[in-house]
Order: structure tokens, then sequence, then C-alpha cells
């Protein structure tokens, strides 16, 4: 199995991020489903986000065995966020491309996001940065990426309701090539400030929440 990157980041945590080399009946084989259910459990006809969605849940279920936790399959809450099927644990998931990641904790929200280093994220940085965050940017697209990624974490962790990634999480300033930051989310009727870790690899970033 080509398992990228296996790493358990506490007693309660476990971050898993997969390769995406196989082809589909390898996934279909190791999830036990049919070619026939990929697109309504997919919710795409797109081949590629199809073949990354099978990878995600086959790093969770990969994941789950590593944590003893039964792997049953994947629900959405009320939110519309992943949950597990008769297991308490949190989880969030993330796929970029050739990558597929996820994390699990089995005592507190998870977020995490994977993006691929790119300068597009530089033409809409203005729609999820603050003033505040734009002041002390250097403008490089890996600078960039891992502001994008902390913000869509943070999100996902908060996991309730829709809010502003400009107006409602904040990044702090962090020195390039860092492996920890710090956000805060500032949302009604919370404000929480909370750390998360940092990687790097090949031209993609990942951010969790720790």
């Amino acid at each position: 199995m080509p398992i990228f990157f296996n790493q358990k980041l506490s007693e309660s945590q476990i971050l898993c991020v997969w390769k995406i080399e196989e082809d589909v009946s390898f996934y279909t084989a190791y999830l036990g489903i049919s070619e026939n259910q990929i697109e309504d459990l997919s919710n795409s006809t797109h081949p590629q986000k199809q073949l990354e969605w099978l990878a995600s849940r086959t790093c969770l279920k990969f994941a789950c065995q590593e944590m003893d936790i039964e792997f049953l399959g994947v629900l959405k809450d009320e939110f519309s966020n992943p949950c597990l099927v008769n297991h308490h644990a949190n989880i969030s998931i993330t796929h970029a491309e050739k990558f597929a990641a996820i994390s699990i904790d089995l005592e507190k929200p998870v977020g995490l996001d994977t993006e691929k280093i790119s300068s597009k994220l530089e033409r809409v940085a203005k729609r999820f940065l603050s003033e505040n965050e734009i002041s002390v940017l250097d403008g490089t697209p890996e600078q960039i990426g891992v502001y994008w990624c902390a913000k869509e974490s943070l999100y996902k962790w908060y996991g309730k309701k829709k809010m502003s990634l400009r107006d409602n999480i904040y990044i702090k300033p962090f020195v390039n090539q860092t492996d920890k930051i710090v956000g805060v989310v500032d949302f009604e009727d919370i404000t929480e400030e909370l750390s998360l870790k940092v990687f790097y690899w090949e031209d993609y970033i990942l951010t969790v929440t720790v």
C-alpha cells in the first residue's frame, strides 16, 4: 500500500497521507464496493475526483485499523461534516490531485487540509486574508498556501456554520518553512486559539489542528 506518511501526533491523534497510484479496482476491492456505486458515493462524475474520493476512504480505513477502530463507513452529520459510522472518533478528510490525507482524533475535533503549491491562490488572496495578514505577506506561493490550508483546517475544525475565512479566522505571523503555526477562530459564540502542524513535501502543503 502506498502510505506516503503515517504518524501519531499524540496519544489520541493520527495523521495519514496516501499517494494515489492505484487504479479504481484496487480501491473498490479494499473498500468492498462495486464500481457502479462510485458515482453515488463520491457525489462526482469526474474520474479524477472519484479516484481522490476512493483514495481518501482507503486512507481512512487504513488509519482506523492502525487505531483499532472497526471501519464501517462514513456518514455526514447535520452540518455535512464526515463522521465514522458507529464510532465517536473525530475525523477530517482532504485530497488534492496526487494525495489524499486524513486525521483521526479520539478526544477532540480535528481539521486538516492539503493544497498543491501554485500561483492561483495569490490571485484570490484578498478573498480569504485579512488586511493585517496581507500586510505581513512576502508573497510567495508557499506562504499563501500555508495561510489557505490553515484557514481551511480551522474552518473544518469548527464545522458547524459558515464562517468567513477572511473575517472570522486569523493566522498569526509565521516564518517560512515553519512546522507549527497558531490560528484564532472568532465567530459568534466562540473565540479560541489553536495550534496547527505544517507539513511540506514535493510541491504540496498540509496543515492539521493538534
